[in-house]
C-alpha cells in the first residue's frame, strides 16, 4: 500500500478544525506559523476563495517574511485608529485549494464588525503565492 500523500495527511489532520489558532495577536504565533506553511501540501492550483488585490510569490522564507510584515502591520493600523481587534486566527481552507487563511476580526467606530483575511496557498515543492488586500499599510 502506498503512503498517504501530504495532501492527504493536511486534510487528515485538521479537516474537522474550524481554526489552527486563535488569539489576540499574531505576534504570539509567529514562530509556530513558519512550521505550518512547511506542513502545507502542494495545491494543483492556486485559486483563492475570494479576489484579493496582491498576489506574492516566492519560497518560503519569503512568504513567511511578507506575511510577519503584513499581518503585523495591518494589526497595528487597525490598533492606531482605535478599532477593537476581536481575534486574530488561522484557518484551513479546502476549497477550491488547500490553503491557510489569517484573518483579523475587528470592530470599527461605528460598531460595524469586519474581517480582513490572506491566503497563502502551496504551489510546488518550495513554491508560495500568498494573497493579501493589506501589504504595505499606511
Amino acid at each position: 500500500m502506498a503512503e498517504p500523500s501530504l495532501k492527504e495527511d493536511f486534510v487528515d489532520k485538521y479537516k474537522d478544525a474550524d481554526k489552527l489558532w486563535s488569539g489576540d495577536s499574531f505576534l504570539a504565533y509567529m514562530e509556530d506559523l513558519k512550521a505550518l506553511l512547511a506542513e502545507l501540501p502542494v495545491s494543483a492550483a492556486a485559486i483563492p476563495t475570494k479576489e484579493y488585490y496582491y498576489q506574492m510569490t516566492g519560497n518560503l522564507d519569503f512568504v513567511y517574511g511578507e506575511m510577519l510584515y503584513s499581518l503585523s502591520g495591518t494589526e497595528g493600523l487597525l490598533r492606531d485608529k482605535a478599532f477593537p481587534l476581536l481575534e486574530c486566527y488561522i484557518r484551513p481552507l479546502f476549497s477550491p485549494s488547500v490553503a491557510l487563511e489569517c484573518g483579523l476580526r475587528y470592530k470599527t467606530k461605528a460598531g460595524e464588525e469586519l474581517t480582513r483575511t490572506c491566503e497563502v496557498v502551496r504551489t510546488d515543492v518550495t513554491g508560495y503565492i500568498l494573497f493579501t488586500d493589506y501589504h504595505r499599510p499606511l
